[in-house]
């Protein structure tokens, strides 16, 4: 016997689902007694039936980034140069996608490693004024390296980091998640750690650079590549419900079982790419958590990662009203076939 009440939107996983009798609160789910771990689907079932808003997990960097804008040129031996602008700023992919999340009106929780130093710390409070769930953030003794971030004055970056000295997320770190959240999104990590979790709405992948480790089949429901990735990966690897292929200016194509829909981009003048990318992923998981149609996903998205380029930094992704606001205005052309 068992019994639920629901008594809020929110929720705070603090264990899997292995020892969910033992272990596990949750802000809107009160376990008054509980002896089956099979009951799993059934609560899951329930709790989606409840008011409550989606939430997601990200799961990958969460970086430090020096940006330097407006360089007037790159330095010969002792020569000073000035630039427009320095900034210290969050970033890394889950990061930007984890506060585009929280910027849309879900919940999200971030799953990282970082380094100890007062400028993470600056960082994570940032991120957390933003709404951003830091419970499964764990720090190492080890300093965090900055990543630095050229910015041209077209928009577009260059970036210099150091090879990390923080051991990695492990699978088993990752699996205890499983089962826990609507929506799990895996950026710019090894394909090896990347799980599929049949209790969500959604599981993503972007793998970035990690996509030249893909030499396995990936079985999650969205793959997202950018125009270059999709060039160089075997598709026959790729076990999909969705390929979304971003093309930057080109807008966006994705390719299901029964169609393959384009977007076209909005037209903005681009202060910075970083990140885009990002509110693009953010966005089209959004949509499908929301059980929206496919051009409605695809709109959102490409609006979304349209505003982005005209701010500055990884994590200045637009709100859910400034998104709407736009489309309200102007939609962008979705072809379908």
């Amino acid at each position: 016997m068992f019994e639920i009440s629901f008594s809020s939107k929110q929720l705070d996983p603090k264990a899997n689902m292995n020892n969910l009798k033992n272990s596990i609160l949750h802000k809107n789910i009160e376990f008054l007694f509980l002896d089956d771990d099979d009951l799993w689907d059934l609560i899951v079932k329930m709790w989606r039936l409840s008011d409550y808003r989606s939430i997601h997990l990200a799961v990958g960097k969460l970086n430090v980034d020096v940006i330097i804008r407006g360089l007037e040129k790159f330095p010969q031996p002792d020569e000073p140069v000035f630039a427009e602008d320095i900034q210290i700023l969050p970033g890394g992919a889950a990061t930007n996608y984890s506060v585009a999340i929280a910027k849309f009106g879900h919940s999200v929780k971030l799953l990282s490693k970082v380094g100890s130093g007062h400028a993470v710390k600056g960082v994570m409070t940032s991120l957390a004024e933003q709404g951003v769930g830091l419970d499964y953030v764990q720090e190492d003794s080890a300093p965090q390296s900055p990543t630095l971030v050229f910015l041209r004055n077209d928009g577009s970056i260059s970036i210099v980091r150091k090879k990390n000295s923080i051991p990695p997320m492990s699978r088993e770190e990752i699996g205890r998640f499983v089962g826990l959240f609507d929506v799990v999104h895996f950026a710019s990590i090894p394909p090896s750690l990347v799980l599929r979790d049949p209790y969500s709405k959604v599981t993503s992948y972007d793998p970035g650079p990690a996509v030249r480790e893909i030499k396995e089949p990936v079985q999650v429901d969205v793959l997202f590549l950018n125009k270059r990735e999709a060039e160089s990966v075997n598709m026959d690897l790729v076990k999909t419900k969705y390929t979304v292929i971003k093309k930057g200016k080109e807008g966006a194509t994705v390719v299901s079982e029964v169609e393959e829909c384009s977007v076209e981009a909005i037209e903005v003048n681009a202060v910075d790419t970083t990140g885009a990318g990002d509110v693009f992923d953010a966005a089209f998981n959004f949509g499908l958590a929301e059980e929206w149609n496919i051009e409605d996903v695809l709109q959102f998205a490409s609006v979304a990662s349209g505003i982005k380029v005209t701010k500055l930094g990884g994590t200045s992704s637009p709100t859910y009203d400034e998104v709407v606001s736009f489309l309200s205005k102007k939609k962008p052309k979705v072809n379908c076939r």
